[in-house]
């Protein structure tokens, strides 16, 4: 997958940021934001890898493979594919006290799209809240679509 092919794919959204519940997830929209997007995770300021090859493999160790797209908008964790699956399976984590935790969250990049967009047209929430109203998604057969 190419850096360009990444930022075409999710440029089909609406949104740049879209919302449910206390979750918001606010993804790239440029080739810029997402050379940005790698500060701190596989690249450093002067956009040079910082992943060492030799050990990336070690459990908890942040991949070469990873590539983030998106953050959340309240915790600032990062929504990542990895680039060696086909499928580009996305997973969000955290920095935890043995290296970095990652979870599941759709099993492909066009799943993901997908949720969000459906999301998008459901949903009127301009920010994260823990209480729904007017705005929210409650509708048992959109949420069954999830």
């Amino acid at each position: 997958m190419t850096a360009q092919k990444l930022v075409s794919m999710l440029d089909t959204l609406d949104n740049a940021e879209v919302f449910f519940g206390p979750q918001g997830f606010k993804h790239i929209t440029s080739l810029d934001e997402l050379v940005a997007a790698q500060l701190g995770f596989g690249t450093n300021a002067s956009d040079q890898l910082v992943v060492n090859e030799s050990t990336a493999e070690s459990k908890g160790r942040w991949q070469s493979s990873w590539q983030v797209f998106a953050r959340d908008t309240e915790l600032g964790d990062p929504y990542f594919v990895d680039t060696l699956q086909d499928e580009l399976p996305v997973y969000t984590g955290f920095l935890g006290d043995e290296g970095w935790e990652q979870s599941l969250v759709a099993q492909s990049l066009e799943a993901y799209i997908l949720c969000l967009q459906l999301l998008s047209n459901y949903g009127t929430q301009m920010q994260a809240q823990f209480v729904p109203d007017h705005n929210s998604i409650v509708d048992k057969v959109v949420l069954a679509k999830l």
